[in-house]
């Protein structure tokens, strides 16, 4: 055998993190008792036209006419979202059972928890008054700020409603749907302009403001101007049709929520996506790094370079990381107080760590004036 005089031995241990979708739906809703698409049980839809069957023995794609399966308002809304451009990838369709005798859609949206959605709506089921579909959009409302809150990682979800066909009295919207979670549509459609907006929002990526994004579906009659300002006002969403735009289309006339404190959509999706990434980078830290000066300063490099990217993409302005266990690490230690010695001591025995990331996030331009002067 030769005298080796280097030896290399190759360990590959790479780590990819996890990646979070932006744009998966859940609609909920219902379908005509003929349709043969299973109740309670959330199927994956990416073609509108045909689904594959979730528990085929053979293990084999069967496609299944949508018609079929979700026959009603549940397959006419998932047509809706995909006829979106750009639109979503996946949809799943969540069909409610109306023998769970009053819990069809907590039962449903039971179901719709366990899945790594980023948006829900429900099939057909606008607010027409302060008392005919509030039911439905403040459990909608509930669902996805329970499950943001308690669900697991990337479990982080925005809910899309709309208002009945030409309605414009925003006093019916209740304070149990007024959260940053919730975007409310209104539109003069025969259409579901809930399941056209998800579907529209879908397409775009996190960081993107929604105003003036085409929406693809049908509507004749405008609002007038009055009514635009009014929902401005409320935070309600409206369909438009600028004519500063050449040709003809419906596009969004704002990008809000219905949140007082994160009132833009963007804003709330980038803050779950960063979250996301953040927590993804990190995962395989927790149990290997210590906490030492070492141990924190790489946290700060592996946030970093998550942050780095979107700076560099311009999705944020800028950043900052900031660990206060770490100023002190790096103190000499004959500097140390005895209170900084204990702070210290504490961190390493509970093996807890904070750190504080400012992120600066500049949205779009949502509104522009110009003075115009001849001289």
């Amino acid at each position: 055998m030769a005298v080796r005089y280097i030896t290399v031995t190759p360990v590959t241990k790479l780590f990819k993190p996890a990646t979070r979708a932006f744009g998966d739906i859940a609609i909920v809703g219902a379908a005509e008792d003929e349709a043969k698409g299973p109740k309670k049980i959330p199927v994956p839809i990416t073609n509108p036209d045909s689904v594959s069957h979730p528990s085929n023995p053979e293990g084999k794609d069967q496609p299944v006419d949508d018609a079929e399966w979700f026959k009603g308002d549940l397959g006419k809304s998932i047509r809706k979202a995909f006829a979106q451009t750009p639109g979503p990838t996946t949809v799943w369709a969540v069909r409610t059972d109306p023998a769970d005798d009053g819990n069809s859609l907590s039962n449903a949206f039971t179901e719709v928890a366990k899945l790594d959605v980023q948006i829900v709506a429900l099939a057909n089921a606008p607010l027409k008054s302060a008392t005919e579909g509030k039911t439905e959009i403040e459990a909608l409302a509930d669902h996805v700020g329970t499950v943001s809150k308690t669900g697991g990682d990337g479990k982080e979800r925005i809910g899309v409603a709309m208002l009945g066909k030409g309605v414009t009295d925003t006093s019916i919207i209740t304070g149990d749907m007024s959260i940053d979670r919730m975007v409310m549509i209104a539109h003069k459609s025969d259409d579901d302009a809930a399941a056209a907006v998800a579907g529209t929002i879908a397409g775009y990526e996190p960081h993107i403001s929604l105003l003036l994004k085409q929406v693809k579906i049908g509507m004749e009659e405008l609002f007038s101007d009055a009514e635009m300002e009014a929902f401005d006002k409320a935070r309600v969403n409206w369909l438009t049709d600028p004519s500063l735009l050449p040709g003809k289309g419906l596009f969004m006339g704002e990008g809000y929520t219905l949140g007082a404190d994160i009132p833009y959509l963007d804003s709330r999706r980038e803050l779950d996506d960063i979250s996301f990434r953040l927590k993804a980078a990190l995962i395989r830290s927790i149990g290997d790094l210590r906490v030492s000066r070492t141990g924190l300063r790489t946290l700060v490099s592996q946030m970093t370079a998550v942050l780095e990217p979107l700076k560099q993409r311009e999705v944020i302005e800028g950043y900052d990381v900031f660990i206060p266990l770490l100023v002190l690490l790096d103190k000499e230690p004959a500097d140390l107080t005895d209170a900084e010695l204990q702070q210290i001591n504490n961190a390493q025995n509970a093996r807890v760590v904070d750190a504080i990331v400012s992120v600066d996030y500049a949205g779009a331009i949502h509104r522009l004036n110009i003075t115009l002067k001849f001289v």
